[in-house]
């Protein structure tokens, strides 16, 4: 595996008010529930992602250095870097790039 992950910069220097997520929402509780969903999705796919490259990352030098049950050291520069999710999503629902609708609670009481 010779893939070397670039870093990331997750540096965004745009100020935003609470009024530009009320404006995207109905209030600003409504924006943070939809932005903390949408940032659990992420870090969810994001720590798979991780787990995957670093599991190959493993079993590949195992396989090829030692045949024991000792793990080898890992260089950071060989794992991938994710933005922050919080960042990510919030910037999603800026960009009008989030869809999100309700379940009807008339159907979950029946």
């Amino acid at each position: 595996m010779k893939k070397k992950y670039d870093i990331i910069q997750d540096r965004d220097d745009r100020k935003v008010s609470q009024e530009q997520y009320e404006n995207k929402c109905g209030n600003i509780y409504e924006c943070v529930m939809v932005i903390g969903q949408r940032m659990r999705e992420i870090e969810r796919r994001n720590s798979e992602e991780f787990e995957k490259v670093r599991n190959e990352f493993i079993d590949e030098k195992t396989d090829k250095e030692y045949k024991n049950e000792f793990i080898p050291d890992i260089d950071e520069e060989d794992l991938p870097v994710f933005p922050k999710a919080i960042r990510q999503s919030m910037n999603e629902m800026l960009n009008d790039e989030l869809e999100w609708e309700y379940e009807d609670l008339t159907k979950l009481e029946n």
